[in-house]
C-alpha cells in the first residue's frame, strides 16, 4: 500500500526505504509507530518516577547533604546507578 505523505515526510519515507532496511512503507510505519509506543512508555515511566519521588520529598522522605563533599559523592552514586541502568536496558533483547 502507498500512501500520501506530506512533502518533507514523504521525502524522510522515501530516503529510509532507499537505505533498503525496510520493504515497504507499510513496514517503516510499523516499525516507527512501534518506536514512538516504546518511548511514550519511557516517558510514562519517568514521569511516573519523578511524580513519586517528589511526593517522598513532600512527605519529608529527602535526605540532607552536608557539604560540597557529600553533594559530590551523592552525585557520583547517581551517576553510577544511571549508568548500570542504561548498561542493563542495552543488554535487553
Amino acid at each position: 500500500m502507498s500512501y500520501a505523505f506530506p512533502g518533507e515526510l514523504q521525502q524522510l519515507v522515501e530516503s529510509e526505504l532507499a537505505k533498503g532496511v525496510y520493504e515497504s512503507e507499510d513496514e517503516l510505519l510499523f516499525v516507527a509507530l512501534k518506536a514512538l509506543r516504546e518511548r511514550e512508555q519511557v516517558f510514562d515511566e519517568f514521569r511516573a518516577e519523578i511524580r513519586s519521588r517528589i511526593e517522598s520529598l513532600d512527605r519529608g522522605e529527602g535526605i540532607e547533604l552536608e557539604d560540597e563533599q557529600a553533594l559530590r559523592k551523592f552525585a557520583a552514586e547517581i551517576k553510577a546507578e544511571g549508568r548500570q541502568a542504561w548498561e542493563a536496558s542495552q543488554k535487553r533483547p
